[in-house]
């Protein structure tokens, strides 16, 4: 009798221990779940910004962004270390607070905007405009990404500057480090970043264009997604 009651008091002082250990487990497992869980980047204005892929490597000094004037994209290619990545899906808060993402069956670009920038600030003109008179150019998406911001430089803030110019195409706001830019290996302003149906780069552009030659690379992006 002395033996099995030793036996039960065993277990009974273990009972307290085991059941111990198996919460521990528990409240460390559901821990360390949450803790892996993405969270949301903050945008500079406070809304979210997240960045999904692998960085894009740099555009070389000598890259010739007049490639885009040639009969299509063929040599832009030849000149991008980024060709036939995959691009890097942006999703988030608009400049409005509504959720939008890259994520898309459709050719797009990503058009990279300072708003103190002077070329940004033409070019914004000239889209606008030529949206305004032809409409969206399906099947094409354009987005755009405002980085750089400074609240020390012209047209801050930047969502007010947009809102001024009527702006119309979805745009993100990138947060406080330039992270979605500098992902995407962004040199200058503004700055292009080409994508087929696939999600494949096809190249990336620096600096402001025409009316004329905007209609050029929506042509070459048509032109070079239809042929893949």
């Amino acid at each position: 009798m002395s033996s099995k009651r030793r036996t039960e008091t065993k277990r009974g002082n273990l009972t307290p221990i085991i059941v111990g250990s198996v919460v521990a487990i528990i409240i460390i497992f559901f821990i360390a779940v949450f803790a892996l869980q993405p969270s949301a980047e903050k945008n500079f204005f406070g809304g979210e910004i997240n960045v999904e892929g692998d960085s894009l490597p740099g555009l070389s000094l000598d890259f010739n962004r007049d490639c885009v004037l040639f009969e299509n994209f063929n040599y832009c290619q030849q000149l991008e270390p980024a060709a036939n990545f995959d691009a890097p899906i942006i999703s988030g808060t608009d400049i409005n607070g509504n959720q939008i993402s890259t994520d898309s069956n459709d050719p797009r670009i990503i058009l990279f905007l300072a708003h103190w920038c002077p070329h940004c600030q033409q070019e914004v003109k000239t889209i606008q405009k030529w949206i305004n008179e032809n409409g969206n150019p399906d099947p094409i998406k354009i987005y755009a990404v405002l980085t750089s911001i400074n609240s020390s430089q012209p047209n801050y803030p930047p969502d007010k500057w947009l809102e001024s110019e009527n702006w119309s195409l979805p745009t993100f706001i990138d947060n406080d480090q330039d992270g979605v830019a500098k992902h995407f290996g962004i040199r200058g302003f503004p700055f292009w970043v080409i994508v087929d149906h696939h999600g494949k780069i096809i190249t990336r552009l620096s600096g402001s264009y025409t009316e004329e030659q905007f209609e050029i690379i929506l042509a070459n992006t048509l032109q070079h997604d239809k042929k893949n």
